[in-house]
Parts: structure tokens; sequence; C-alpha cells
């Protein structure tokens, strides 16, 4: 079977703006075609068509997210996305949304790294301690945090959240959603956390549109954890304002 890709290529170093090519690729006749994926389209296309197309992936396991696109207006996995769930028409293939393209397909990931430093989204012992401290998986600590943990920083939230657009400086959903993991987890020091993403350019500027939710290939929800976040912010305040931590009353 005949398929139509209309694929987003531009290379900075050469070109001034970017343009739509379309290629016409054969897909089935030595494959399954109930198998085949966008990333076994982008090989063939690179292989038969155009070597120089620019493309990222990695693990081919919908893993490491590598190959994180915009597939027909919406954020996926190239090698998870199915050809066979893909509609009959022109199939357009562009690179991640606010995120600086190197060449093509392939996004400059080190702004997605800049963004989750500034939350330092790594643990931060609340303690010095020789031994783990466990949480059990049926805690309600760890429920809480659910599949949260199971990001695989793709870059599909981001793209996909508007906010992006009007402020750059916004740490988006998957720096917010690493946050709300670490901040969720008794063991860790999430005062100064707390308070470095409780700002115009953090929590705030989320106005919940569960667009990145909406697109999550692992079918996480970085919003409730946003959502998540504002609640202790919001009771950090009362906590504040409450005269009987002072012995005065009302």
């Amino acid at each position: 079977m005949v398929y139509t890709f209309k694929i987003f290529r531009f290379d900075p170093q050469k070109e001034t703006k970017p343009y739509e090519q379309t290629f016409r690729v054969a897909l089935g006749e030595t494959e399954d075609i109930e198998k085949v994926t966008v990333l076994d389209a982008l090989f063939k296309i690179q292989q038969t068509e155009d070597k120089s197309l620019s493309f990222r992936y990695c693990c081919r396991l919908a893993m490491c997210g590598s190959c994180a696109l915009v597939i027909n207006e919406r954020e996926g996995l190239a090698c998870k996305t199915l050809m066979r769930d893909l509609t009959s028409g022109p199939i357009s293939l562009k690179p991640l949304n606010h995120i600086p393209v190197v060449k093509d397909l392939t996004v400059d990931l080190r702004s997605l790294i800049a963004r989750l430093r500034k939350m330092e989204p790594y643990f931060i012992p609340k303690s010095p301690s020789t031994e783990p401290v466990k949480i059990k998986p049926t805690s309600k600590e760890r429920q809480v945090i659910g599949l949260n943990t199971e990001c695989i920083a793709c870059g599909s939230c981001v793209s996909a959240c508007t906010m992006m657009h009007w402020d750059p400086d916004y740490i988006g959903p998957m720096g917010l959603n690493r946050a709300f993991c670490l901040i969720a987890d008794s063991r860790d020091l999430t005062g100064e956390r707390l308070e470095r993403v409780a700002d115009e350019n953090g929590i705030y500027r989320c106005h919940m549109e569960f667009n990145c939710t909406d697109v999550c290939p692992k079918h996480l929800s970085p919003t409730r954890g946003i959502h998540y976040l504002k609640r202790q912010i919001f009771w950090q305040e009362i906590k504040s304002l409450n005269p009987f931590r002072t012995g005065k009353n009302r």
C-alpha cells in the first residue's frame, strides 16, 4: 500500500525558513502492515527517497521518548504509532512545538534539560541516613504519586502545552511533573523546591487545559501533579495565616 507523507524540512545552518516536502512510499510489501509504525516509514523514506532526512530514535520500544513527533497535528511516539491507526489521507509529520529545531524532525533537547535544572530534578534527602528509607508500593504516599514517576521525558507534553508559546521561561509540564514526584515524596527536602516552582513561570502559568495529559504516551497526567503542587502552596499559605499557630485568638 502506498502512503503519502508531508514532512517538515528545515536546516537552520543552510536555510532561512522551513518548508514541507511530500514523499510517497510503499509499505506492507515485505512487512506485516498491521505492525508497521511511523518510525518504520521514516526509515523507509530515508533509505529509499532522501538520505538527508533527519529524525531521532533509540530504543524503538516506546521507553526512551527519543522519537516523539507531531503526527497529524497530535503529539506521539513514532515507534508506537501504527500506520493502520492513521487516516488514509496525507500523513503530516512535524517536530515537537516550542523546542528549537536542529534539523528537520530533530529538536534540541537542551532546552528541556535547562527547564528541568531550574527545579533541581534530583532527590535531596531531608535528613542524612545510613539506611534506605522504604516506601511500600501499596502505601498511600506511593499511590499519590501513581504513574507520574513513569515519565520518559519525551517532551510531548511540552509541545502540546499552549502556555509554552506565551511564556518561553515557563518550566512546563514535564519539569513540574518531576517536581511533583519529588515534593510528594516524604523523604525529599521539599521546602525550597516548592518555593522554586511557585511563581508565574511555574505552577501558576498552568491553566489546567489538560493538553499535556491528553497526549502523554505513558498515560500519566502532569496536570494532576501540577494541581497537587498548587494545593500544597495553598495549604502553606493557610498555615502561615493561622492565628492559633502563634497563640493568638481572633
